[in-house]
């Protein structure tokens, strides 16, 4: 009898030391008391992710938006056509993502183009143009706080892998940063280039004779007056 209270004792002293550690230690500890020891959560990064792809899942469909009637300013109304059957509702998982950047990569250089062109836009393509700059600037407004968030995301997901000390969870944890990854990768480039063909964008509308003022007053409507580059 005097063995079984003594083997109660110390499993009681075990659970409580376990407790105690846990309750110090946040739910990690917790975890390790009860002979876990990893997180396959991710936590913080993400969270992190789930703000980067919803950033840019806002940022390219404005942008497409934009872009779409950017290419009927210019005569191109089949291509404007094919991106906004690109735009949908923007999502903490969207998978389209790749699709979008590259749709509006390729907008963007055939825009850059006309304007190096020195060709003139009719009547209707300035009222085109002049209607794409909000979502634009809405666009770039995203891309600015998702030129922080990926990089704060990229090094949260390392942080929280190398964490990891049960290898069985590594490719779980991998598998579920992968969109945010692949997506936080490119965002250092996308937004170089986009501030470089921003200025020419807004240069050419400003010569195009566009009501900057009021385009200046719906982005700050819209918060997105960092969207606009100082001309």
């Amino acid at each position: 009898m005097k063995n079984i209270y003594k083997t109660i004792l110390f499993t009681l002293g075990i659970l409580l030391s376990s407790l105690s550690f846990a309750q110090f230690g946040g739910l990690g500890g917790l975890k390790d008391a009860i002979g876990g020891g990893d997180s396959s959560g991710g936590g913080n990064a993400l969270a992190l992710q789930a703000e980067l792809i919803l950033g840019m899942s806002v940022a390219m469909n404005s942008f497409l938006k934009a872009d779409a009637k950017f290419m009927s300013a210019i005569g191109q109304d089949a291509e404007a056509k094919k991106l906004l059957n690109l735009v949908e509702e923007p999502s903490e998982n969207d998978k389209k993502l790749e699709a979008k950047i590259k749709a509006s990569g390729e907008a963007d250089i055939k825009m850059q183009s006309f304007i190096d062109s020195g060709k003139e836009l009719s009547a209707e393509g300035k009222k085109d143009l002049a209607e794409g700059l909000l979502p634009y600037a809405i666009g770039m407004a995203s891309m600015i706080k998702m030129a922080k968030v990926a990089p704060e995301f990229l090094q949260a997901s390392v942080d929280e892998i190398k964490s990891i000390k049960n290898p069985m969870q590594i490719m779980k944890v991998k598998k579920q940063f992968d969109l945010g990854v692949k997506t936080g990768k490119k965002v250092p480039d996308l937004f170089k280039k986009l501030g470089a063909s921003s200025k020419k964008l807004f240069g050419f509308a400003k010569a195009n004779k566009i009501d900057m003022k009021k385009v200046q007053s719906d982005a700050k409507k819209a918060g997105a007056a960092d969207g606009i580059p100082s001309m």
